[in-house]
């Protein structure tokens, strides 16, 4: 789950390095940024990077702004690239499933305390673990899928297009999916147990029942 928030903060999804520009782009779930890159130690290793300078998708100033430059959009390569900017319904999407599966995660996290003492929660932190393991997988193929159209996969400049490549927060995301898919299984197993030891109890109890029965005592040992 830590993994899974670490990936959602991060504006590392998508990134780009626009050469004619000297910068490079990264284009998160809600967050984009970018950096001047200044100097190069080799003709393809780039050296003494800027820090990153950020932005909202949902910051009303920046959507002005991406809005104003839409009229120059066949002239001007910045314009082309702010494209890429837009909170676009395809990230509300994911943040709402990384919502859903960070939520369903924290509940389960809660119902897994009671689960040792309570079957019926050990079912309920089974249902909830996969709830937050699906939608986790649903948010991730929203996003490769999405991510992967050429609308959003080639950044335009005024000499070239870049392609832009997924970046590390992805797979930081994907990470998490594969431990929350660990820990369902957990669950499934734990589940099993727990439903287990209660059924060989009740048969226990059934079949010690008759030598605690009033017409025989408290015992007939």
């Amino acid at each position: 789950m830590i993994l899974g928030i670490i990936g959602a903060m991060s504006p590392s999804w998508q990134v780009v390095d626009i050469r004619e520009f000297q910068a490079e782009h990264h284009h998160g779930l809600w967050l984009d940024c970018s950096r001047a890159e200044r100097a190069y130690k080799r003709s393809d290793h780039l050296a003494d990077k800027s820090p990153l300078h950020c932005t909202y998708k949902f910051d009303a100033h920046a959507a002005k702004l991406l809005e104003e430059n839409k009229s120059e959009i066949d002239s001007n390569a910045a314009a082309l690239e702010s494209e890429h900017h837009q909170f676009y319904g395809w990230h509300k999407a994911v943040l709402v499933f990384i919502c859903l599966s960070l939520t369903a995660g924290c509940l389960a996290l809660c119902v897994g305390v009671c689960t040792p003492c309570s079957p019926p929660c050990a079912l309920m932190h089974c249902v909830l673990c996969f709830f937050s393991f699906f939608s986790a997988c649903v948010a991730s193929a929203i996003f490769f899928f999405a991510a992967h159209r050429v609308d959003s996969r080639f950044v335009q400049g005024l000499v070239g297009t870049y392609e832009q490549t997924i970046g590390e927060a992805f797979y930081c995301y994907i990470v998490g999916c594969i431990l929350q898919m660990l820990v369902f299984i957990l669950s499934i197993i734990g589940a099993y147990h727990a439903l287990r030891s209660t059924r060989v109890e009740e048969l226990v109890s059934r079949e010690l029942a008759p030598l605690y029965h009033p017409r025989y005592g408290k015992t007939t040992v």
